[in-house]
């Protein structure tokens, strides 16, 4: 939805308004005093002459001495004036009305007790205001889109702020304000990297983005990155064609060693140093689940398992039965597996698994859907005749209690 700065003045006021705002901070008229013969009643002189001067005036470090509540109203009065004498003013990413914004927004974030000085989070407001107030098609939305990024970022703002408001539509505005590719595949990665809690949220984005747009090495590395150090088990609905051709480019990179094992079930134990930051207890962890998982992917579906139901004792990589249990539980938590557990048969009946359909795997992918086709059939043939059978056990019922 498109913003709109209402003022109900005329353009002379408005100015006589923002200069009495600026000199009782500043503690002087200078502002005052230097607009005063460039405006005659409603008649203005020289409006670039006006334009230098406003700037001149309205340095970060004047506006800073605003309060909060005074700050964005300020803003927007200052952005009406410009507009008005110079209606270009918002559709240039240069212009020095954003370096102001920018420069104001506070280095440290004010604290609970100090409800009066400036918030980064009006300072986003403002830029999103701004954004709002230009077409669609304007250049100057996607320099502002990057600017509400770095405000999020320097600041250390929640994720959750821009979460809503940008995350499906990011590429969309990017596109209809003519970015280029290279342009519209930056901007994203650093909308994902703000996101500390690396949610299934943006796991779907990235999902999503990547199925159209190919990976160069350092966005394959962010991938890998975000998707190790979150929550979510199993990413291995990431792995789409331009994923696996990424990782095939380059398969001798370490950290994309350790990723396409772990996406493909195999169980990995990554040390502190080869971590390289990441949250390598976590990976282990996920790692020993989807290991799991794979076991029962490939056993339930192999001749020489005739059955669903598991014995603690085949359960590899497991060192107790409590180990089991827990990894099993687990495995249940994260929607992996699904099954009912006897701990005193010590057997565990599975009803569902995830399994693995990897881009790129085509071999691997082959056997997966002759799986799911065997398991479809069994399915069927189990419902073959089940009014008779249902019939035949009521009626065995009907005598028993007679």
């Amino acid at each position: 939805m498109a913003s709109v700065i209402v003022v109900d003045s005329e353009l002379s006021d408005s100015l006589k308004e923002y200069a009495h705002i600026i000199d009782a901070a500043n503690q002087n008229t200078e502002l005052s005093s230097a607009l005063q013969p460039l405006v005659t009643g409603q008649d203005i002189s020289d409006k670039q002459a006006v334009i230098a001067q406003l700037y001149k005036h309205s340095g970060a470090e004047t506006l800073r001495k605003l309060t909060d509540k005074e700050f964005e109203p300020s803003v927007y009065l200052l952005i009406h004036i410009l507009t008005q004498l110079s209606p270009s003013t918002l559709d240039d990413a240069s212009s020095p009305l954003f370096k102001i914004i920018l420069e104001t927004n506070p280095s440290e974030q004010p604290t609970i007790r100090d409800r009066k000085s400036i918030k980064s989070t009006t300072v986003l407001s403002i830029l999103n205001t701004i954004f709002n107030l230009l077409p669609e098609t304007s250049k100057t939305r996607t320099y502002i889109l990057s600017q509400i990024l770095h405000v999020v970022k320097v600041s250390n703002l929640d994720f959750s702020l821009i979460e809503k408001s940008i995350g499906l539509r990011l590429i969309t505005w990017l596109k209809q304000s003519g970015s280029s590719d290279e342009e519209i595949r930056s901007t994203f990665w650093k909308f994902i990297t703000l996101d500390s809690r690396f949610s299934a949220k943006s796991l779907n984005l990235i999902k999503s983005f990547t199925a159209t747009y190919p990976l160069n090495a350092s966005e394959l590395a962010q991938l890998i990155t975000f998707s190790l150090s979150s929550d979510v088990v199993d990413v291995s609905f990431l792995v789409n064609n331009n994923v696996s051709n990424a990782l095939g480019a380059n398969s001798q990179d370490k950290l994309v060693g350790i990723f396409t094992k772990f996406v493909q079930g195999e169980l990995v134990q990554v040390t502190e140093s080869e971590a390289e930051g990441l949250p390598f207890e976590k990976i282990n962890a996920k790692s020993r689940i989807l290991s799991l998982a794979k076991f029962f992917s490939e056993q339930s579906s192999s001749a020489e398992h005739d059955s669903i139901i598991f014995k603690y004792n085949e359960i590899p990589n497991v060192s107790s039965t409590e180990d089991f249990e827990t990894l099993l539980v687990d495995a249940i938590k994260s929607g992996v597996i699904e099954g009912k557990l006897n701990q005193v048969e010590e057997t565990f009946y599975l009803t569902r698994v995830n399994r693995f359909v990897l881009a790129g795997n085509d071999q691997q992918n082959a056997k997966n859907w002759a799986d799911v086709r065997t398991a479809l059939l069994e399915w069927r043939n189990s419902l073959t005749n089940i009014n008779e059978i249902v019939k035949s056990s009521r009626e065995n019922i009907v005598n028993s209690s007679n």
